[in-house]
Parts: C-alpha cells; sequence; structure tokens
C-alpha cells in the first residue's frame, strides 16, 4: 500500500480522540474530539499558524498516545473531502530520498505552505500587513504625545482611531507615485478630523507586525490584546504575515475640511437612505489637495529596524 492509501485508509476508520502511527514515515495521522483531523510530525521550530479555507497548518505540543511533543500539524474539518485532502497530507509526508524533503519542511516550514498556498489560492481580497502596519504607526505617534487613543482593529465603527476628541482615518499604499484613494463604502470616510496616508514599500530593513507589537507593549498596550486583535483580523500568532517587513517611505496627515475631495459627495450620501443600495464606493484624487509630511514624527527608532 502506498502512503496516499495508507493515509486515506486511517482517515477512513479513524475515532474522534485517537491517533495512528505511519510507522515508515515518523508521522501520525490523528482525530481530535472535536473532529478535526490530520497528519502531524516532529517539529522544534519557530511558531507556525496559518489558515487557509479549510485547513489549518500550525505548530503545537500534544500527545498521541507516546507523551507530549511538539508537531508541525496540518489538519482540516471537513471529513467528507478526507480522499482529496489525503493527497496534500501525501506531499507533506513524503520524505523524499535520504529524507531531504522532510527536513526541508521542519526547517523552513513556511516554505511549503507558500507552494500550495499560491496553487490554490484564490484571488479574494484580504487585508494586508502593511494597512495594519501604518495603524498600529500613527497609534505609536499619538501615544509618544501622551494622548488617550482609543484603537480596536476588530470594531468595524467609522474611524480607525480615536484620540482625544479627534478621529483619523488611516489608509496605506505600497505604490510609489499614487495619489488616487479608493473609499469603499459610503461608510468609510465619514467626517474623520484626519486622514492619514502612508506609503511603504516591502524591504527586509523595514518593519513589520511583530515589530510594533513590541513598540506599542513598550506605549502600554497589552501584549494579549494587541494578540488577540490581529488574530481576529487574520494576523495570528506564528503567521507568516506577522513576520513581512516593509519600509515607511512617506507619511502625509490630510486636514478633512470642507475644501477636501470628495466632501461634497460624502454629505450627501449621510442623508441618503435608499434601502436597495447596499453600498457606494469612489475614489478621490489627492494630487491638489494640501497635507503635512510627518513621517520624521511617525517612521519608527533603528532599533526596530
Amino acid at each position: 500500500m502506498n502512503l496516499e492509501d495508507e493515509i486515506k485508509d486511517k482517515f477512513t476508520n479513524l475515532q474522534k480522540g485517537s491517533a495512528l502511527l505511519l510507522h515508515n514515515y515518523d508521522a501520525w495521522v490523528f482525530m481530535f474530539q472535536d473532529g478535526t483531523y490530520g497528519v502531524a510530525i516532529p517539529y522544534n521550530g519557530d511558531i507556525v499558524n496559518e489558515r487557509f479555507a479549510n485547513v489549518k497548518y500550525y505548530s503545537s505540543k500534544v500527545s498521541f498516545g507516546q507523551g507530549e511533543a511538539n508537531y508541525l500539524i496540518i489538519a482540516s474539518t471537513l471529513i467528507q473531502l478526507r480522499n482529496e485532502f489525503a493527497s496534500i497530507c501525501t506531499n507533506f509526508l513524503n520524505l523524499g530520498p535520504e529524507n531531504v524533503y522532510r527536513k526541508q519542511i521542519q526547517q523552513n516550514p513556511f516554505s511549503w505552505w507558500q507552494k500550495w498556498l499560491k496553487l490554490l489560492g484564490n484571488a479574494v481580497k484580504i487585508k494586508q500587513p502593511h494597512s495594519i502596519i501604518g495603524e498600529m504607526l500613527i497609534v505609536s505617534f499619538l501615544l509618544k504625545q501622551n494622548k488617550r487613543v482609543k484603537w480596536k482593529p476588530t470594531d468595524y465603527s467609522t474611524y480607525d482611531i480615536q484620540c482625544e476628541g479627534e478621529s483619523y482615518e488611516v489608509k496605506s499604499t505600497t505604490s510609489k507615485y499614487q495619489e488616487t484613494l479608493s473609499i469603499s463604502s459610503q461608510f468609510q470616510l465619514r467626517d474623520p478630523d484626519w486622514l492619514v496616508l502612508c506609503r511603504f514599500e516591502k524591504m527586509e530593513n523595514g518593519i513589520s507586525i511583530n515589530d510594533m507589537i513590541n513598540k506599542l507593549e513598550l506605549s502600554g498596550i497589552e501584549r494579549s490584546f494587541l494578540n488577540m486583535e490581529l488574530e481576529a483580523i487574520g494576523f495570528p500568532e506564528g503567521a507568516l504575515s506577522r513576520k513581512e517587513k516593509y519600509k515607511l517611505l512617506e507619511t502625509r496627515k490630510y486636514e478633512v475640511n470642507d475644501s477636501f475631495p470628495g466632501k461634497e459627495l460624502s454629505e450627501f450620501l449621510k442623508n441618503y437612505s435608499d434601502p436597495s443600495v447596499g453600498k457606494v464606493s469612489y475614489d478621490i484624487d489627492l494630487k491638489n489637495t494640501p497635507y503635512e509630511n510627518i513621517i520624521n514624527k511617525v517612521q519608527p527608532s533603528e532599533t526596530l529596524l
């Protein structure tokens, strides 16, 4: 019986709370009490915590009947697709000549995951790391001024950040020259006092979400709160996206006053209540709009880079 058929057979016969050893592959096939099932290999590297659709790829300390140990796990909850999932598990468990494939996964688990994600991923737009880094930088900037800041990424209210009677909308881009801003709904730009545009470039000597967590923790925000909020919006602890680094190139601070682009349309949409219209999106051009470049005030210290 080849590896894939052996995995399929074990998936078919698994009971909740059980695990079966694949003797020739130093791996376990398991099903937890909640019905989650998959395969696991020994692992002692950095934290891994990735998810796509109905597949989770993560590291954890688990007991499979021979004492608790660290494992790298790929798991799913869709038991009706166990044969299809077995094909991915086969690739994951394949030792390769002289165990070269196993060593590669154990040494660089993210590389294997990214290849499958690239193959099976979809084009659904997800929140990008630089967008949340922009918000975190502005929160840090305001805290350095000893201001009371309200920032809760999971609270999809009108404003990104509220601070002592003032409100901030933060937009981030990796385009070096674009000055057009996309407003995704009629509720997104409802009278903030300030719009901040952060321009980033993906670079190894930049700053990551993890870097900003450390910085905000030093400013008094609890790490547990930051981790909980970030996980809820798609950046769990151990996710590769939390390690991606971006260099801040520019930070523009615009006052959203009566002459701000799109203001007239925004005012109109406030009172527009047609129940047949679910969402209105539009673009605004900031080319001729005055701003203050506050990059020197926002730029993180060199110790974080």
